[in-house]
């Protein structure tokens, strides 16, 4: 492999030695490209950061250069992904070509090169006279279009039933210079994805491709209140954003360099080079005073990349919190007494009950806030059906008449309740973790090391409440008594959506695991078992901001050892449990577990258990765990360390 780069890079090499017609035909041009070259050799033009962050070269593992874009066409030459002198010294020869020997429809390199071009006139001072500037109509057609006065990255919390969206999403808004009032909707957004349908694709096998780099990563450019309907409306994530503190000659630089990756795409990575990792990309190229990406080796998760940004002295100018339509009716039930409570819910089972003298016994002010919930409850449900608005106002005209007759009545017009927090206030997303505990008599020492991402016993801030996501979390034991290390556990994935019910939308609680699991109901010294376990049911808490949780669960669940008889064994039972916060910092979680497993080898598990946790940092916590599993005592004390 490394005798086929080089072999391309003396190809290139020869290219650049070799006259075109655009030099015998223009000596001066000729000897001008030669000046450019030396002076470009002269200050190694091709070694500075702005140069690496414009064609996103990285040190590969041989310590050569490597450029993370994958599109043949992003390169000046082939050899240009490897070689960044090679890459520069094309570029400016490109930039000579003369606009006849274009084929139709073709852009000249200026144009498809723009915020090189720009980057490089910085440098060498280019001279008209001698190096015409092309005109970029679609370009500038393009730019003015855009006419950014700032730049906004937006954070969309997590949305669980999306495997592309379990760790958020991040994409950009560009805020057009306009008269009058704000009309933050009608902006562009800048989004980096992977070209695949997520809503239709199989999850395992999202996961496995996009861990591996199958799909192509693009950047798209698309209306905001597109992704306002997608993101706060059809799915219920409300947004976060964060204005940016760029000058107008930096928000020129992202756009150029945005244009220059039209059409091109990089590999999608869903753990290293995934949404956040690019957009961060974008910003270092408008600002390459900003270090962001080399401060994630192995992963980079979206919350983090915002914890990244907020690091930066000065760049984030402020933070506005945008809650989706379902977040806006939670603050609306908040606000609610018993009676109004009462009233939405006969409205949604039966909208002519608008029309009752119950409902018309009612203050105005009481009318207007069952009706405001209502409307935001028909249009989250019309999102999720798929319906236009023109059908929305058809089928709720009589509530919309009913609320247009009352006119401007205020309606709980307290503090906004922020229904999720700010990312950059959670813990870090990996874990390491040491314990000690006991199982019966036997003694033994814990550690745990997990790269991604929240379990039900962390603190909330900064992540979805009465969830838990877990990716390759591993625990190992040493016993102590039988002088043996063995794998606890091995969580390949877990999640969990503890959702509290609502009658309105009448949401399941669930879980899933897939991993390796420890057999402790059986005497076989701590043997393995290949697990797989999901569970559905309901939980209950007063209202979305309680402290206390109480949920249960209909469990099936399958496992696969050597040290079973038959190999197998396969059954069901059920989990209920009680969280509690005592406070912000403590936690406690009483839960109790039954399988039986009729199928391969008979047997019966059944465990209850306290948990406690106390967060003494953003970073660090401490837990105690007291069970009792099948008649014999089970307990761990663990510290865990997140970054």
């Amino acid at each position: 492999m490394p005798n086929l780069k080089l072999a391309v890079v003396l190809a290139a090499l020869l290219f650049l030695c070799r006259p075109i017609n655009l030099e015998a035909a223009d000596p001066n041009r000729t000897t001008y490209l030669e000046s450019l070259i030396g002076q470009a050799t002269e200050q190694t033009l091709w070694e500075q950061r702005h140069w690496h962050l414009l064609l996103h070269y990285k040190k590969n593992i041989w310590q050569g250069y490597e450029s993370e874009q994958d599109g043949p066409d992003f390169f000046a030459l082939p050899a240009g992904k490897y070689d960044p002198q090679t890459e520069l010294m094309a570029t400016l020869k490109s930039f000579f070509m003369d606009p006849s020997d274009l084929a139709p429809e073709q852009e000249h390199p200026q144009c498809i090169f723009p915020a090189r071009y720009k980057w490089l006139d910085s440098r060498l001072g280019f001279d008209a006279s001698r190096l015409p500037r092309q005109r970029c109509a679609r370009l500038e057609d393009w730019l003015v279009t855009l006419n950014p006065e700032k730049i906004t990255l937006i954070f969309a919390s997590f949305y669980i039933n999306n495997p592309a969206s379990m760790f958020g999403h991040t994409f950009l808004r560009i805020d057009k210079k306009r008269e009058g009032p704000e009309q933050t909707l009608l902006n562009y957004g800048v989004n980096y994805a992977a070209n695949v349908d997520t809503k239709n694709v199989n999850a395992l096998a999202y996961a496995f491709e996009g861990l591996f780099g199958f799909f192509r990563g693009t950047f798209t450019l698309f209306p905001y209140y597109a992704k306002v309907q997608e993101y706060s409306n059809w799915e219920s994530r409300d947004l976060w954003e964060y204005e940016l503190d760029f000058t107008d000659d930096q928000m020129d630089y992202l756009l150029l360099h945005l244009w220059e990756l039209g059409g091109n795409y990089f590999d999608y990575y869903y753990f290293q080079e995934n949404c956040s990792y690019h957009i961060l990309s974008l910003l270092e190229v408008a600002n390459p005073d900003l270090y962001l990406t080399d401060q994630f080796l192995f992963q980079v998760v979206p919350s983090e990349t915002i914890k990244a940004l907020i690091r930066e002295d000065g760049l984030v100018a402020r933070r506005v919190y945008r809650p989706s339509v379902l977040s806006q009716m939670n603050q609306k039930l908040h606000g609610m007494d018993a009676v109004q409570k009462n009233s939405l819910r006969r409205l949604v089972q039966d909208p002519a009950w608008i029309k009752s003298d119950a409902f018309d016994s009612l203050a105005p002010g009481e009318k207007a806030a069952v009706l405001d919930a209502y409307l935001d409850y028909a249009q989250h449900r019309a999102m999720q059906a798929g319906a236009e608005e023109n059908t929305f106002s058809r089928e709720n005209r009589p509530v919309l008449l009913a609320r247009a007759k009352l006119g401007s009545v205020t309606v709980g017009a307290g503090k906004v309740l922020e229904f999720s927090t700010p990312p950059e206030l959670g813990h870090g997303s990996a874990l390491g973790g040491l314990g000690y505990g006991g199982f019966e008599r036997e003694r033994f020492e814990q550690v745990t090391i997990r790269p991604a991402y929240h379990d039900l016993l962390a603190k909330d801030a900064g992540y979805n409440r009465d969830s838990q996501i877990l990716f390759f979390d591993t625990t190992l034991r040493y016993y102590r008594d039988i002088e043996a290390l063995r794998l606890e556990s091995f969580k390949l994935l877990d999640i969990a959506s503890l959702t509290p019910f609502d009658p309105l939308f009448r949401k399941m609680s669930w879980k899933l695991s897939v991993g390796v699991e420890t057999i402790k109901d059986l005497d076989c010294e701590f043997c393995n078992t290949l697990n797989v376990a999901y569970g559905i049911g309901l939980s209950y808490s007063p209202n979305p901001l309680a402290p206390v949780l109480i949920y249960g669960l209909i469990n099936t669940q399958a496992q696969y050892a050597g040290r079973l008889d038959p190999n197998y064994r396969l059954g069901g039972g059920g989990t209920a449990g009680l969280r509690w916060d005592i406070s912000p910092n403590w936690r406690v979680h009483l839960v109790g577990d039954y399988l039986n497993f009729p199928l391969g080898h008979d047997s019966a598990y059944h465990r209850v258990a306290v948990v406690q946790r106390y967060a003494v940092g953003r970073d660090l916590d401490v837990r105690l765990d007291l069970g009792r599993l099948n008649g014999k005592d089970d307990w761990l004390v663990a510290v865990n360390v997140y970054f």
